[in-house]
């Protein structure tokens, strides 16, 4: 059992640090849909957006993928803790997109909320490689 939380914490730990990068590539996708978006189209028709939609729920899916992993190997309580907020905030970015297609000041959280993400996602990426170096 305990080859497997080895196995499962090495998982995790390239598995946040490839999510906090994916963030990244998040909002570079965010901003090429927004500068790519046409005159007298809605918002939710606009197509210059589907590879952040798209890859937003793949991030969902992420961090459903870091909670099973943590779940296997945590340790402590902070990293199941840390990861289960991780995954809340990712579904509440899909929430507040939603939400804000007809409420300009909810969609006004959501790149705010994506700040929280990846910052939540660096920490734990920080901790995870930390942790790994001074041996634990």
């Amino acid at each position: 059992m305990e080859a497997i939380r080895r196995i499962a914490g090495a998982i995790y730990r390239w598995l946040t640090a490839l999510f906090a990068l994916a963030v990244v590539v998040e909002f570079f996708l965010a901003g090429s849909g927004i500068f790519g978006q046409k005159v007298n189209v809605t918002l939710r028709d606009q197509k210059s957006l589907d590879p952040h939609r798209a890859f937003g729920y793949a991030l969902i899916l992420g961090a459903l993928l870091l909670l099973v992993f943590c779940l296997v190997w945590w340790s402590e309580r902070i990293w199941l803790l840390a990861t289960f907020l991780l995954f809340l905030l990712t579904i509440v970015q899909s929430v507040l997109a939603h939400t804000g297609e007809h409420h300009r000041w909810v969609g006004a959280l959501h790149p705010v909320n994506a700040i929280a993400v990846l910052g939540l996602a660096a920490f734990l990426a920080h901790r995870a490689w930390w942790r790994d170096l001074k041996g634990r």
